[in-house]
């Protein structure tokens, strides 16, 4: 017999075995394959929106806008979750940009935040498991007027010139700019503005009427935006086109204006006056031009002035600083009460003699008063009535080098380590002082004439000094000395001319510094710009 062959029957187990296979390998479940045994990671497919009322294309500007919450299924087990541009939050946890875990149920929400320009766009990605879901935002249109400042001139002036020159400032905080986005009187002002074309600076020079003018600034955006005359927005100055008369009036007039401070009385911004004629300290109100006498002799007659040269405000104590060159005497004036008293005077024991300019640190608990006094520099603790030998070429400290000959103001820069000081006898020349060891060295000299005053520039690391032979305000770098004409009886031009420049002041919150001429009775504000001049206050008696 021969042998019996069953080819059905192994053909029949090859099939059955594929089979089992095949389905050892489908019973882990789909989504891809990308479980791992029963853990499945991956969720249903999810859609991020805003809330109900929430129109995603007409959201607010710079504001954080919350998805509505949507609930996470399909999986079973931990998912990661991660998001790039945006925060997430799940259940009532807090938001955040870490990667975390999420579980089937649970509900998640994204926040992102919105641009602050108009019509622009803030996306976040949101990817759980895998699966991403994006939620984005539009910013709606620009609808807001650019904002405008006026640097210069002050709120209220007087100029003898015809024109007027007007800069200042503007800025739109949702759109952008363009040329002739700025107006003054109608006149289209040059403009300077930034890479994003939403800020710069802007100056033009209009005509004037005699008598009273108002200046106002309009300004309108790319997006039409205006600025309207009847809104609080435009910005306007007063100025009066008169020769030679008082300003704003001639009443408590000056008789020897000679050195300044700017500060605040009564909550009004106002720069105190020395006055040596009066032997009295005036406030001028910054926004009016008005004169009031803070201190005098009439006031106060126990304790008498003889010769008030400079003032410095001390904002900390609400009080000025009076040095008295021929009390050979420091006075403090009360703000509030109006009281002075002496806080240090000549004697066996006293650095006192002649003291001229002063200069106020209150970076510190105990304010420190800088005073220049003859051939010497120190420092007066206000609180302590301490006082502090800093350099002096009369004692030979630090030494005998860049000697001082008449040490007339300085100013103080605590975070260099110096004093720059004016010296106008023999040498007529900027020094430079080492606040910690006294050493002296010559800053800039050669140019000037005669040295009376010195402030700080807000913006620049120069100091300002004027120079009343030559009528001629200075800015002098405090790195290489290098000096320029920054206003003269000729620079820019000749309106409201220089006469006498004595004292000057400056502030952080004004673009201008304010001079002081004994010759005109007046405080003229020049531009820290262009050098221009007005007329801030003026007595004519």
């Amino acid at each position: 017999m021969g042998t019996v062959q069953r080819p059905n029957r192994l053909i029949l187990l090859v099939i059955l075995g594929l089979s089992a296979v095949l389905a050892a390998c489908s019973s882990g479940g789909g989504k891809g394959g990308s479980s791992s045994g029963n853990r499945d990671t991956t969720p249903d497919s999810f859609t991020l929106t805003t809330p109900s009322g929430v129109d995603p294309t007409k959201v607010g500007f710079g504001t954080a806008v919350v998805s509505a919450p949507v609930k996470i299924t399909g999986i079973n087990a931990p998912a990661p979750v991660s998001i790039q541009g945006g925060e997430f939050k799940i259940e009532s946890g807090g938001f955040t940009s870490t990667a975390s875990t999420i579980s089937n149920g649970q509900s998640i929400q994204v926040r992102v935040q919105t641009p602050i320009k108009a019509e622009q766009t803030a996306t976040a990605i949101l990817t759980i498991g895998g699966i991403e879901a994006s939620f984005t935002v539009t910013t709606g249109p620009d609808t807001t007027p650019p904002e405008v400042s006026i640097l210069f001139p002050p709120l209220a002036s007087m100029t003898e010139g015809q024109t007027l020159f007007v800069r200042g400032t503007v800025k739109d905080v949702h759109g952008k700019l363009e040329d002739g986005a700025v107006t003054v009187n109608g006149v289209e002002a040059e403009l300077e503005l930034n890479e994003a074309k939403d800020e710069g600076t802007w100056s033009v020079t209009v005509d004037l009427q005699p008598g009273e003018n108002v200046v106002e600034v309009t300004a309108i955006d790319v997006a039409k935006n205006a600025i309207e005359e009847d809104k609080p927005s435009v910005r306007s100055r007063r100025v009066e086109s008169i020769v030679g008369e008082s300003f704003p009036d001639d009443e408590t007039p000056f008789e020897g204006p000679l050195n300044a401070s700017v500060g605040f009385l009564n909550d009004r911004h106002v720069v105190f006056v020395t006055d040596d004629r009066l032997a009295a300290v005036f406030a001028v109100d910054l926004h009016s031009g008005k004169r009031t006498i803070v201190s005098d002799n009439v006031l106060q007659e126990d304790l008498p002035f003889r010769y008030p040269w400079s003032v410095v405000y001390a904002a900390k104590d609400n009080a000025l600083y009076v040095s008295d060159s021929s009390a050979s005497a420091v006075f403090k004036v009360n703000l509030a009460s109006g009281v002075r008293s002496v806080i240090a005077t000549s004697g066996e024991d006293s650095l006192l003699k002649k003291p001229r300019g002063i200069f106020l640190d209150e970076s510190s608990d105990s304010p420190l008063l800088y005073v220049a006094d003859e051939k010497s520099i120190y420092s007066l603790n206000v609180h302590e009535y301490t006082q502090q030998l800093l350099s002096s070429a009369e004692d030979s400290i630090p030494d005998r080098l860049t000697p001082i000959a008449v040490a007339f103001g300085l100013v103080v820069f605590p975070e260099y380590n110096r004093i720059i000081a004016i010296d106008t006898g023999s040498y007529k020349r900027v020094i430079n002082v080492e606040v910690a060891s006294g050493a002296r060295s010559v800053l800039s000299e050669s140019r000037y004439s005669a040295l009376n005053a010195i402030a700080k520039h807000p913006s620049r690391k120069e100091v300002l000094i004027v120079d009343d032979l030559k009528s001629e305000i200075i800015a002098v770098d405090i790195d290489s000395g290098f000096s320029r004409v920054l206003s003269s009886a000729l620079t820019p031009d000749t309106v409201n001319a220089v006469a006498t420049p004595w004292g000057i002041a400056t502030s952080a919150s004004l673009d201008y510094a304010l001079m002081i001429d004994p010759i005109l009775k007046a405080i003229t504000a020049v531009d820290l710009s262009s050098g221009k001049r007005v007329i801030l206050s003026k007595s004519v008696k």
